[in-house]
């Protein structure tokens, strides 16, 4: 397990390692234990990641009738790409937003406002992006951090951004998603829609740039995400 990922869950560890280096002092052998504690629930917190922030957005599993053309994207495009096909979740709001879940797994979340606002081609423009992040691992740490929740601090969320690209990361996975679709008016036409629609998903503001549009804070502006794109 990486470094970076203890330094994520650092404080639950230093704590554990801290009660039982104390608690060593009335019964020595508990200092034996201090170490592998720390590692313990370091892992315990990556193996969790996923379900914790699946849960903490609402998402739930996406049914044949509202999710047919959105399944039918992902599939189509796994297969063309050799992506492997991640697991896709819905959450019940009207914000427009799909976010890239990459934990120990990959998840596509997508809200059902985007799934009302966008047509076939734009659907498929913002699914190769978020499918382009996945096949790179590129949001991992992101999702780390936000499994955390306050057990991990501001700072560390910010170290999780950069070592995932940082603020422009999200304009190179614009353009990847553009290399699988070979169609770039879908997601510029897709960004143009979404831009001025609310776009914060409850729960979701830790996730930062997971999020197709992330949050204002960590946002770069769609404005120019949508001018690269016109020059492809």
């Amino acid at each position: 397990m990486p470094l970076r990922v203890f330094s994520l869950f650092a404080i639950p560890a230093i704590a554990v390692f801290a009660i039982l280096v104390l608690a060593g002092l009335a019964w020595w052998p508990l200092w034996l234990l201090a170490i592998p504690a720390a590692a313990l629930v370091t892992w315990l917190f990556w193996r969790r990641a996923d379900d914790a922030v699946l849960s903490r957005l609402g998402a739930r599993s996406i049914t044949g009738s509202e999710g047919e053309r959105l399944m039918n994207t992902v599939e189509n495009l796994c297969l063309t790409s050799g992506i492997v096909q991640p697991d896709v979740m819905v959450v019940d709001t009207d914000e427009v937003n799909l976010a890239t879940i990459n934990g120990r797994r990959n998840t596509i979340v997508v809200t059902s406002g985007l799934l009302n606002a966008l047509d076939v081609l734009e659907t498929e423009g913002v699914v190769a992006h978020a499918l382009s992040k996945s096949a790179a691992s590129e949001v991992q740490y992101s999702t780390l951090a936000a499994s955390g929740g306050g057990l991990v601090s501001g700072a560390q969320r910010r170290w999780a951004r950069e070592w995932d690209g940082g603020e422009t990361g999200v304009v190179r996975f614009d353009i990847s998603g553009v290399r699988l679709t070979r169609y770039p008016p879908g997601l510029r036409s897709a960004l143009q829609k979404i831009d001025g629609r609310p776009t914060d998903v409850p729960g979701g503001a830790s996730l930062g740039n997971a999020w197709l549009v992330p949050p204002p804070e960590t946002r770069l502006p769609l404005d120019h995400r949508i001018e690269v794109l016109q020059e492809l």
